[in-house]
C-alpha cells in the first residue's frame, strides 16, 4: 500500500516553509556548551567559531570538527546535542505559541546527534522534522538519538516514547528503545539491537511546562535548568597556580595523483569550470580538498583562500585512501591561476578515483541504471545559499553511454543530457565522471542561470 498521506505532510511541510520566509533569520536557540572545534555557518554561507552562549539563527548550520561537540537549547526548551563530525542545519525554525505556525525543520548531513523535543514537537507533531541523506524522521514521542554509520547507513533509537522513520520505501514506526538501520532512501529500515554511539545530553534539561503561565513574550512559560555548585574554602599558606596550555597540530596534508576533480566556481556572474586531466596533483587534509593542480605546463591551479572552511564542509563516502573514495564539498572562496590569479567565489567540487576504463567498458551494452542520490552541496546563487530539492541520474549504457539528469533547486530547476565513453562526461550545464569499481558512482558539478544569476553546486550519486 502506497504510504500516499506521508506525501501530503511533506507537501505541507514544504508549503509551511515557504509560507514564512520573514523567519529565515529568527532566534533558533543558543550554544549552551561547545567544545573542539565547533563553527556556525551563516546563510550567505560564512564561517564563524560558535562558543558558549551563543546565537544560533533559523537557517543556520552548525558543524563540527574531528574533536568538537555541541550542545544546543532551542527557545522552545528542546534540546540537541551534537557529536564530533557532525554536519547540523536549522532549516526552518518558527516559536510563535502558534501550532499552525511553530515548526522545528532540521537537517543532519553527516556525523550524529541526539534530541530531546522541546514544546514545538508537544503543540504540533507534524510540524517536527529531521531530515537525513537517507530517511526524514518524525516524532510521536519526545527523544531520540542518530548517527551515521562509517558504511553511509544510518542508525536510529527512539527513547522516551515513539517516532517515526520514512523513506521512499515507506514508514517504521519506532517505541522507547527500539532501534533501525536504514541502507539508502530506497531500501525498508531493518530494526536492529545496536544502537548508534552518542553520549547523551543530561535528562534533567528535559523542558517542563509550569501549568497555564506564560512568561513576558506570553509563551508557555518552561522550567529553566538549575546548576548547584558547591564551594569549598580552604586556608593555606601556599597559593599554586595550573596554566593549562593547549596546543593546536596543524593539519595533516597528503598528496595524490590518481584523484580527478570537477569544480565549478564563480567571478562577477560568470562560471569558471575545472575538469582534470590524468596524473592531476591533489592535495588533502583528511577527507577536503586543499588544492590541485594539472601535470601539463601552464594548466590552471585551484586553491581554497580567504578564510578557510573546516574539514567537516567535505563530505564523503569512505576515507581519501579508499579505492571508491569519492567526495564534495565547496569553499566559500578559491583561487584560479592559469598563471595569472583570479578570485572566485563558491567552488563547489566533487573528487574520487574515475572507474577504470576496462570496467566503465564493461557495462556497455547492459541496459539503463538508475542512480539516486548519495549527497550534495547547498546550491548557490548569488552567494547565497539555496536547497537542493531533488536530483536524478540515469545512464542508457549502449554503446558508450547517455546520461539523463534533473537537477531542482530553490532557485530554479534544469534537466541535462551527456554522451561519452570514458569515465568523464560533460553535458551543458553539468561536468562529472563515473567514480569506484563499476562505476558505482557519479559525481558532477552544475552551473546554470534561471535568470537571476548563476546557480551552482555539486552532487554525488550511487547506483
Amino acid at each position: 500500500m502506497k504510504q500516499t498521506f506521508r506525501l501530503e505532510n511533506t507537501v505541507l511541510l514544504m508549503a509551511l516553509a515557504a509560507a514564512y520566509p520573514l523567519q529565515a533569520h529568527a532566534l533558533a536557540g543558543v550554544a549552551q556548551f561547545t567544545a573542539g572545534e565547533v563553527n556556525l555557518r551563516q546563510t550567505d554561507g560564512r564561517m564563524t567559531t560558535l562558543t558558549k552562549g551563543g546565537d544560533i539563527n533559523s537557517g543556520n548550520a552548525i558543524v563540527t570538527g574531528t574533536n568538537g561537540r555541541a550542545q544546543v537549547r532551542f527557545t522552545d526548551g528542546g534540546l540537541v546535542s551534537l557529536q564530533p563530525n557532525t554536519e547540523f542545519k536549522i532549516a526552518s525554525y518558527v516559536d510563535q505559541n502558534n501550532p499552525k505556525e511553530d515548526r522545528f525543520l532540521v537537517d543532519l548531513l553527516r556525523g550524529s546527534m541526539r534530541a530531546i523535543t522541546g514544546l514545538i514537537g508537544k503543540r504540533n507533531r507534524d510540524n517536527y522534522r529531521l531530515t537525513t541523506t537517507t530517511a526524514t524522521i518524525g516524532i510521536r514521542g519526545s527523544g531520540f538519538k542518530v548517527g551515521y554509520n562509517p558504511d553511509g547507513s544510518l542508525g536510529i533509537t527512539s527513547e522516551l516514547d515513539k517516532i517515526e522513520v520514512c523513506n521512499q520505501s515507506g514508514c517504521i514506526g519506532l517505541v522507547a528503545g527500539e532501534s533501525v538501520r536504514v541502507l539508502d532512501n530506497v531500501t525498508p529500515p531493518v530494526r536492529t539491537s545496536e544502537q548508534p554511539k552518542i553520549e547523551t545530553p543530561d535528562r534533567k534539561n528535559d523542558p517542563v511546562v509550569v501549568g497555564d503561565k506564560v512568561d513576558e513574550a506570553g509563551k508557555a512559560k518552561v522550567v529553566t535548568e538549575k546548576t548547584a555548585t558547591t564551594t569549598t574554602t580552604t586556608t593555606t599558606t601556599t597559593t599554586t597556580t595550573t596554566t593549562t596550555t593547549t596546543t593546536t597540530t596543524p593539519p595533516v596534508e597528503r598528496t595524490f595523483t590518481d584523484i580527478k576533480v570537477a569544480a565549478v566556481g564563480v567571478n562577477s556572474g560568470s562560471a569558471y569550470t575545472l575538469s582534470t586531466g590524468t596524473g592531476a596533483t591533489t592535495v588533502f587534509s583528511d577527507n577536503k580538498l586543499l588544492k590541485l593542480q594539472d601535470t601539463a605546463a601552464n594548466t590552471p591551479k585551484w586553491s581554497e583562500a580567504g578564510t578557510a572552511q573546516p574539514v567537516t564542509s567535505f563530505k564523503s563516502v569512505g576515507n581519501v585512501s579508499d579505492a571508491n573514495f569519492i567526495g564534495w564539498g565547496m569553499w566559500t572562496t578559491g583561487q584560479k591561476e592559469d598563471p595569472s590569479a583570479l578570485s572566485l567565489d563558491n567552488v563547489h567540487y566533487v573528487a574520487g578515483r574515475p572507474t577504470s576504463q576496462t570496467e566503465l567498458s564493461s557495462l556497455f551494452y547492459s541496459g539503463v541504471a538508475n542512480y539516486t542520490l548519495a549527497g550534495n552541496t547547498a546550491p548557490t546563487q548569488n552567494g547565497v545559499a539555496g536547497t537542493l530539492t531533488s536530483a536524478t541520474f540515469s545512464v542508457n549504457f549502449q554503446t558508450g553511454y547517455t546520461i539523463s539528469v534533473a537537477i531542482n533547486t530553490s532557485f530554479g530547476n534544469f534537466t541535462d543530457s551527456a554522451s561519452g565513453s570514458t569515465p568523464t562526461f560533460s553535458g551543458t550545464y553539468i561536468q562529472g565522471m563515473f567514480v569506484g569499481t563499476n562505476a558505482a558512482y557519479a559525481g558532477l558539478t552544475y552551473a546554470k542561470n534561471p535568470g537571476a544569476g548563476l546557480v551552482t553546486g555539486a552532487v554525488v550519486f550511487k547506483k
